[in-house]
C-alpha cells in the first residue's frame, strides 16, 4: 500500500529528472530512460505486482512530458513491466541475469512501439539508422545506468516495506 501511494511522487520527480538532466546525457542519438530503468529495477525487487502501479503513473507522467499518445506510452511501460516480471520469475536464481535481460528486452521493445507509432502517425524513419543511431545507444546507456537504478530502487523498496524481524 506505501509503495502504491509513493509511486505518485517518486516517478512524478523521476519523469521530471528524465526530461531535465538524464534526456541531456546522449550518445549519438540516444539516452537513458530513468523510468525505464525505474521500473525494471522494481520488477525486479518487488515480491508484489505493484510494479505495474509504478509503471502506470510513470506512463502517464512521461506522456505528460513527451509527444507521444498517452495510451502508447502507458501501455509500453504496462508491457515492460510485464516483461520485467515475467523475465525475473524465469530466472529468480539469477538476478543479475533477469536485471540484464530485461533491459535489453525492455529497451528493444519500447524502440519497437515508439517507431510503430511514429510511423503510423506519418513520420518515417530510416529502420537501420533508427537502431544505429537511437536503438544502440539508448541500449548502451540504459545497460550502463541499471545497476546504480537496482541499487537505489533495492534501498528505496527496503525502506518502503520493512520485513519484520518476526518474520522467518
Amino acid at each position: 500500500m506505501a509503495a502504491s501511494l509513493l509511486s505518485i511522487p517518486i516517478m512524478l520527480l523521476l519523469s521530471v529528472l528524465q526530461s531535465v538532466a538524464f534526456s541531456r546525457i546522449k550518445l549519438i542519438g540516444g539516452s537513458s530512460d530513468i523510468i525505464l530503468l525505474a521500473i525494471v529495477s522494481l520488477a525486479i525487487v518487488e515480491k508484489e505486482n505493484s510494479v505495474f502501479i509504478w509503471a502506470l503513473a510513470g506512463g502517464f507522467f512521461v506522456s505528460i512530458l513527451s509527444a507521444m499518445s498517452t495510451p502508447v506510452v502507458v501501455v509500453s511501460y504496462l508491457l515492460i513491466a510485464w516483461l520485467s516480471f515475467m523475465t525475473h520469475r524465469f530466472l529468480w536464481q539469477s538476478p543479475i541475469l533477469a536485471i540484464l535481460l530485461s533491459t535489453i528486452l525492455s529497451t528493444t521493445v519500447k524502440f519497437i512501439i515508439d517507431i510503430i507509432t511514429l510511423q503510423i502517425t506519418g513520420i518515417q524513419f530510416p529502420i537501420a539508422a533508427s537502431i544505429g543511431n537511437i536503438l544502440l545507444p539508448n541500449m548502451i546507456l540504459n545497460l550502463f545506468f541499471i545497476f546504480p537504478a537496482y541499487l537505489v530502487f533495492s534501498d528505496l523498496v527496503r525502506w518502503i516495506s520493512p520485513k519484520d524481524d518476526f518474520d522467518a
